[in-house]
């Protein structure tokens, strides 16, 4: 009985991951450069294909980040609107949890690539294009025009101030 319940300690625990607020790492990676002072926080804010902010933008305050390491991970929403995401790391100037663009708030430049959601997929549903997504998340690249990778995790997710 001792052996049973031991050989289920770490599934179960690797299942409760998400549950106990840890993320699912679907997206990782490291933030580069020199690291301006301030709480560094990260945020998942909605955003048009063109790369702009939309005026009305949902925004997903991310705490978890290791400093010492620049490490993070994160989990993305299980069921947002469809559109573009922007991953960003911030100075949380004024300790409100947000990136606010408004109070000139320092943080990562743009890479250049966007989290797309699609809730039922696009198209023919082949992942090879904007007009034929998978249904879920893909990373795709502004700069290139075209699709990175097709489904989570999405790792070496790079960000540089």
């Amino acid at each position: 009985m001792k052996k049973i319940l031991s050989l289920l300690i770490v599934p179960l625990t690797l299942a409760s991951c998400s549950t106990l607020g840890i993320p699912n790492a679907d997206v990782s990676g490291n933030i580069n450069g020199i690291q301006p002072s301030g709480k560094i926080r990260l945020a998942f804010q909605g955003m048009t294909v063109t790369g702009y902010q939309a005026p009305v933008a949902d925004q997903i305050n991310i705490p978890t980040f290791n400093p010492e390491k620049r490490a993070y991970a994160v989990s993305l929403p299980e069921s947002p609107a469809n559109g573009a995401y922007e991953l960003l790391a911030y100075v949380d100037a004024n300790g409100n949890n947000r990136y606010d663009s408004a109070d000139n708030e320092v943080r990562t430049g743009s890479t250049g690539k966007a989290f797309i959601y699609s809730k039922e997929g696009t198209g023919s549903k082949s992942g090879t294009d904007l007009m034929n997504l998978k249904p879920g998340w893909t990373l795709y690249s502004l700069n290139e025009v075209k699709v990175e990778k097709s489904g989570a995790p999405f790792t070496n997710y790079i960000l540089n101030w």
